[in-house]
């Protein structure tokens, strides 16, 4: 697999490189500003010029650590960094209960650092999206990033009612939203617009009945997308964005990212005490887990190579993310990547019914 060659982000003007790395793990507490530094340079020694963040990642932290660790390397020119709209990080130096809410399945849905003491909170508005990209160059330390996803107007953090009241901050003839995403694009000040897709364990129900893919199918008639961060829905274990997202996708020539090809860190280990896309697996998927591992090591090849490089064979892929808090693991990640998984793991897992029939695999 040609690992080195940027490819388009659908019909923007924005190339990435194919590997791309994703920064929450950065984010995360115990994970130390130098450690976070040290991994991103690794991953940049590698070849990765692709770079995503949001202010969520340890809610400020990721950004933050993001900037200081790029500043140096290269040229700006030479690297492609998304960030997120969607969340406000508001000061609370004293907690405040009556801003803790819930999503419907009882998690966490607005965070607040208690080291920082920032709080998340949603918003989509005009002024939201304008007040959060303002935010967010600052704690980069940087006067522009290439593109903005919209994070997380997601049945898995939000009841129905939540989600219809962001449907109508984002559209052009409510809050605006929409319109100031593609006012920054056509002045230049992005380049592409993206919008997050998840499927996890706290909103698989949604997806079941095609409630989740009909929302995106009304995001991406309220926004011009150019692409969709992709998380849980197109890996190794589940392929259901090829029944209607990517079609979405290659119909509207708007390109993928995929977030989480490892499903949280399932598929890159054999570690059976890992989080299945962050909560337990069933029992089919660590028996169709299991059966891949044999298929692959009777050829020699990890599955975590093959979870990575699966998901870039769709003509709509323009790049992978996966998560590193590391050196070492930004390092093994692009080790994976330039592996070769023989044809016939491949046919394998087809003729074994493991992946669709209809899903493209690597040549």
């Amino acid at each position: 697999m040609d690992t080195s060659t940027p490819r388009e982000i659908g019909s923007s003007r924005l190339s990435v490189t194919p590997l791309g790395f994703g920064s929450a793990p950065i984010g995360q507490p115990n994970v130390g500003t130098a450690a976070s530094t040290e991994t991103v340079a690794a991953a940049w020694d590698t070849g990765v010029r692709f770079f995503d963040t949001a202010p969520l990642y340890g809610i400020g932290r990721s950004e933050r650590r993001i900037g200081v660790a790029l500043d140096g390397l290269g040229a700006r020119d030479e690297l492609v960094l998304n960030t997120k709209v969607g969340r406000t990080l508001l000061p609370e130096p004293e907690p405040l209960k009556a801003n803790e809410t819930l999503s419907p399945g009882g998690q966490e849905r607005t965070a607040r650092d208690p080291w920082s003491g920032f709080r998340v909170a949603f918003g989509y508005t005009e002024e939201h999206i304008h007040l959060q990209h303002r935010d967010s160059l600052e704690r980069l330390g940087l006067s522009r990033v290439d593109s903005l996803t919209i994070h997380d107007i997601d049945y898995g953090f939000h009841s129905d009612e939540q989600v219809e009241f962001h449907l109508r901050e984002l559209a052009r003839d409510g809050g605006g939203g929409a319109r100031a995403l593609e006012e920054l694009r056509a002045a230049g000040a992005i380049g592409a617009i993206g919008a997050g897709c998840n499927l996890a364990s706290r909103n698989e129900a949604s997806w079941a009945g095609g409630k989740h893919e009909d929302l995106y199918a009304r995001i991406a008639d309220t926004v011009d997308l150019d692409f969709l961060v992709v998380s849980g829905g197109y890996t190794l274990l589940e392929t259901r964005a090829l029944n209607r997202l990517l079609p979405l996708c290659v119909e509207r020539e708007i390109g993928m990212i995929v977030a989480a090809p490892y499903a949280s860190g399932w598929l890159a280990t054999d570690d059976e005490s890992m989080t299945y896309m962050y909560g337990s697996p069933a029992p089919a998927i660590v028996e169709k887990s299991r059966r891949m591992r044999e298929i692959c090591a009777e050829h020699d090849v990890p599955l975590a190579s093959a979870a990575l490089q699966f998901p870039l064979a769709h003509p709509a892929a323009a790049a992978v993310i996966p998560g590193a808090k590391s050196p070492e693991e930004a390092r093994e990640t692009d080790a994976r990547l330039r592996t070769p998984v023989p044809e016939a793991v491949w046919a394998a897992f087809k003729s074994e019914g493991l992946i669709p029939e209809a899903a493209p695999t690597p040549d």
